[in-house]
């Protein structure tokens, strides 16, 4: 044949392809001028196949890295339940099923949640015994404005160094040859953030162009896409700006934490720890870093006072390091900086109507950097960690993590008090800090002399609140004689104040609502509550042996039994009976601030008993 089209002026190749590896016929063709091939060599030959394996593999999968190196991360990979609107469970292997038959799959999440780690876990199994067309595997962030999708492919086999081969890539991926996933479509684009929500709308349309047109163009072959949960507003959306009808997209869902049992498989696999502290969020990504220390090192921390505080302000730090080396158009300190003002400034919102508007991130941004947010800087801002979409259709965020907001809005204040920022006593703030929040102003500004004078500077303005934390982190710290000297707070609100085994003198609180007061062992010496609103009273049964400290109180329910006869009258075993008595009695053997904390363990381990029993 060569020979007779040669005869015709017409040069050829010959090729002969077979479906497994015989090595014995490469000879016999070597002479006759014809090149034997396996469909994974004739594959690797046109597309490129067994390069882009060996290469892709060795290359980051979105933000599934290695947050000391950078580079691929190595930690072996636990299986997660990821689920659709029904409930129904998918698996690594389902979602690969779903592909081959050519399905369209979302999978949303929050940040850290493990998104970039499922794509590559697909990867791999997409590639088990399928090697002459393996699934291209894109990080859309890398794809910035891009508008076509043969662009979009040029662009990754560029940067993998197989650009050679892109013009027969996109064109198997037109044949519906090859599978596609794509991570992050929350990362493409630029675009400036408006509170307008029809511009938001045509804006992230316009930047997921390129995605939208490979979606039309890959024929009946499965594509996977993966982003942050509260990128769009609503799931009409995404499907319009996909190009895809919602009906036939498959949506699933990244759940925010590890189970138990899910826990208990990535510390086997990936550590040498048995269990981690109680107080720690499960997300998969905070478990990737504490997988980082060494056995002594969680113990230190789970032991130490301040180990919760120590290890939430790592994790801060590590999350903001990480978003910023995604995302190089922010400096990490800078990202630190306008979440714990955004965090603080929710402080001016009353509680389930803290949403943030895209104009209040931008003055934030602003305030923080001398500048307005544009291109890669604005696109960060859609997807700031820490905050979600309020479901309305616009451009509002709101904090989806109340434990972390806490702690955020005590390290803020803590950096205020710091700077002694005089501004702040002009603002209104209507909400308290929490358990977390006292303890990270107290851990960073302590609560002496300079910390007192900011607080009575605030008083003496607009921001009362900041003196009611004042009183608060005190009563939660310090040890069993306190003496305010002097100190007086008119209006603001207290969540929790526990007056246990402690002595109270020198205070003056007025007008001030307290969500929940216990009162056990308490001596009080100058102190006077007037005009106050008490959500929960606990301890006593009322406070009429208290009226010359509580002076014209309004109490909404009390429970007037102490924490040990409440611990005898639930329906328990004796040893579990025992357990809380123990608990309690330790309580009672530290000092003030750390007897106070373990009060906080003593009631909620009452209440989940007491539902546990019922």
């Amino acid at each position: 044949m060569k020979q007779a089209l040669f005869g015709k002026r017409i040069f050829s190749e010959c090729y002969f392809v077979t479906s497994g590896d015989h090595t014995t016929l490469r000879g016999t063709g070597e002479a006759l001028e014809v090149e034997v091939h396996s469909l994974e060599t004739f594959a690797s030959k046109f597309i490129g196949s067994s390069q882009y394996i060996s290469e892709r593999l060795r290359s980051p999968f979105g933000s599934a890295v290695d947050p000391d190196t950078g580079l691929v991360d190595q930690k072996s990979y636990t299986a997660i339940r990821y689920l659709d609107s029904s409930g129904a469970v998918y698996s690594i292997k389902n979602i690969a099923a779903e592909l081959k038959s050519g399905k369209k799959i979302v999978l949303m999440g929050e940040f850290g949640s493990g998104k970039s780690r499922c794509i590559m876990e697909v990867f791999k199994e997409l590639i088990n015994g399928n090697g002459q067309f393996p699934p291209i595997a894109i990080n859309l962030r890398e794809s910035y404005g891009v508008k076509k999708f043969n662009r979009l492919i040029a662009d990754h086999l560029d940067l993998l160094g197989l650009g050679e081969y892109s013009d027969n890539v996109v064109r198997s991926i037109r044949r519906g040859q090859q599978i596609t996933l794509l991570d992050g479509f929350d990362e493409i684009g630029s675009q400036p953030w408006s509170g307008d929500p029809n511009r938001l709308r045509e804006t992230r349309k316009r930047s997921l162009e390129g995605v939208r047109d490979l979606i039309a163009n890959c024929g009946n072959a499965g594509v996977f896409l993966t982003g942050r949960e509260h990128y769009f507003s609503s799931n009409e959306e995404m499907a319009e700006c996909l190009g895809v009808d919602l009906s036939n997209l498959l949506i699933l869902k990244c759940p925010d934490e590890f189970s138990d049992d899910e826990l208990g498989e990535y510390l086997k696999l990936n550590t040498t720890l048995q269990s981690v502290p109680d107080w720690m969020p499960r997300k998969p990504l905070i478990c990737q870093l504490l997988a980082r220390l060494s056995g002594d090192e969680v113990d230190r921390i789970e032991s130490a006072a301040e180990g919760e505080l120590e290890f939430f302000e790592s994790v801060f730090d590590a999350i903001c390091a990480r978003e910023t080396r995604l995302n190089p158009a922010i400096f990490k300190d800078s990202l630190k900086s306008i979440l714990l003002l955004l965090a603080q400034r929710t402080r001016e919102k009353y509680e389930g109507s803290e949403s943030i508007t895209a104009e209040e991130i931008n003055r934030v941004f602003f305030d923080v950097t001398g500048s307005a947010p544009v291109d890669e800087a604005a696109q960060l801002l859609q997807k700031l960690p820490y905050l979600g979409r309020t479901g309305n259709g616009g451009a509002e965020r709101i904090f989806i993590d109340e434990y972390a907001k806490d702690g955020l809005r005590g390290i803020a204040l803590a950096q205020s008090v710091q700077k002694f920022e005089k501004d702040l006593a002009r603002q209104k703030w209507v909400q308290p800090l929490g358990e977390l929040g006292l303890r990270m102003l107290a851990r960073i500004a302590g609560l002496g002399h300079d910390t007192e004078k900011f607080a009575k500077h605030c008083c003496a303005h607009a921001n009362s609140q900041v003196g009611c934390d004042f009183v608060a982190a005190r009563v939660l710290i310090e040890d069993d004689e306190i003496d305010y000297r002097g100190f007086s707070v008119h209006d603001g609100r207290i969540k929790d104040l526990p007056l246990v085994d402690v002595k109270i003198s020198n205070l003056s609180i007025n007008a001030v609502e307290i969500g929940e007061l216990t009162i056990e062992g308490a001596e009080f010496g100058s102190v006077r509550f007037s005009d106050c609103l008490i959500e929960v009273l606990k301890g006593v049964s009322d406070l009429t042996g208290f009226m010359d400290v509580f002076v014209n109180p309004t109490v909404g329910k009390s429970e007037d039994t102490s924490s040990a006869a409440r611990i005898s009258e639930l329906n328990l075993t004796n040893k579990q009976k025992t357990l809380l008595a123990i608990i309690k009695k330790l309580s009672s053997r530290r000092g003030g601030g750390e007897r106070r904390m373990l009060f906080f363990v003593v009631q909620k381990s009452i209440g989940i008993m007491r539902r546990l029993s019922v």
